[in-house]
């Protein structure tokens, strides 16, 4: 014997919601789907037409039903995903921004270097990179700069040259 028929009622207000959520185009395509299977079951469509319409296996039209049912729009959305834990703790945020208080030039490299003396963590440079960003600092691209000042008859003789060629004589010094 087949099991009953199952069906959700949906009221006016539900229905725009998803019907919203259904044809927003910032909205994950799982989530907008499953939002059309709940409407088109409010409608009276069955549950073994749904999963051949929309080519799903019955038990993920139920689980997707159930999921409505017991959590409402938020439970059409998928959970974040948990990830590996952060190797990062604060206290090495703490760490990482008394280095950047001192009066030294760093990079994301030197401080990779700093943490895996400290803690004994290897951290690539572009996970610190990200975690600066995340405390709030950036930067600009280093630039080089004289670390004096040019010799005054350095400067004349250079001159001299720009001045040369000015004047039309190609063959200057």
């Amino acid at each position: 014997m087949t099991p009953p028929a199952r069906y959700l009622s949906l009221s006016s207000e539900e229905d725009a919601a998803l019907r919203s959520l259904e044809l927003s185009a910032g909205i994950n395509v799982k989530v907008r789907l499953r939002a059309s299977i709940v409407r088109l079951n409010a409608s009276g469509m069955t549950v073994p037409r749904l999963a051949q319409h929309f080519g799903r296996n019955q038990h993920s039209v139920h689980t997707d039903l159930d999921r409505y049912e017991q959590h409402g729009l938020p439970g059409l959305m998928d959970g974040r995903s948990s990830g590996p834990p952060r190797r990062v703790t604060p206290e090495m945020d703490h760490y990482l921004q008394e280095r950047l208080a001192e009066h030294r030039l760093w990079n994301s490299t030197l401080l990779a270097e700093a943490l895996q003396e400290r803690f004994g963590l290897t951290v690539s440079r572009d996970a610190v990179r990200v975690r600066l960003l995340a405390l709030g600092y950036s930067w600009k691209r280093g630039r080089y700069a004289p670390g004096q000042a040019p010799d005054p008859n350095v400067i004349h003789e250079h001159q001299a040259s720009i001045e040369t060629l000015k004047k039309g004589h190609w063959t200057a010094n």
